[in-house]
């Protein structure tokens, strides 16, 4: 009698831990939807069209941090919000400032070389597509394409 319930007992156990490991890997895709930024997105992201024009520039930190720089040809802005990976995609949603309605989220689809937005706001960029953005090697050549034009 025994021996016949310690065997029930570790066929019970052993039917639990693999319901337990079925649950676990069933979950991980729900528990990995809203991941942390990955670190090879982050960067500093620059288009390079020229002193005049549209221009637009986007910094995503390794902490999720992110700052965006915009001239759609009306002047430039900066807004700063925080970034998440969605896959191929990197969504930028921005912090409301001095009591204002935070602006809409900004989408940007990774690229070869860089990031190219998929959803902005298009009232302020009216019927311009923002330019594609690089992806800057070096803080240097980030500082040479911003300020020597």
């Amino acid at each position: 009698m025994v021996v016949r319930s310690t065997r029930n007992i570790k066929r019970r156990l052993a039917g639990l831990g693999i319901l337990a490991g079925a649950v676990f890997f069933l979950s991980l895709p729900a528990a990995l939807a809203d991941s942390p930024p990955r670190p090879t997105y982050a960067g500093a992201y620059l288009s390079h069209t020229g002193k005049k024009g549209p221009s637009l520039n986007v910094s995503l930190g390794k902490d999720g941090t992110a700052t965006v720089t915009e001239d759609p040809g009306s002047g430039t802005s900066t807004l700063f919000g925080h970034w998440t990976d969605e896959g191929a995609n990197v969504k930028v949603t921005f912090y409301s400032e001095d009591g204002k309605p935070a602006p809409s989220p900004m989408v940007f689809q990774r690229t070869k070389d860089g990031l190219q937005a998929i959803t902005w706001d298009h009232a302020l960029w009216g019927a311009k597509v923002p330019p594609p953005m690089r992806k800057a090697s070096k803080v240097k050549s980030s500082y040479w394409f911003t300020t020597i034009r």
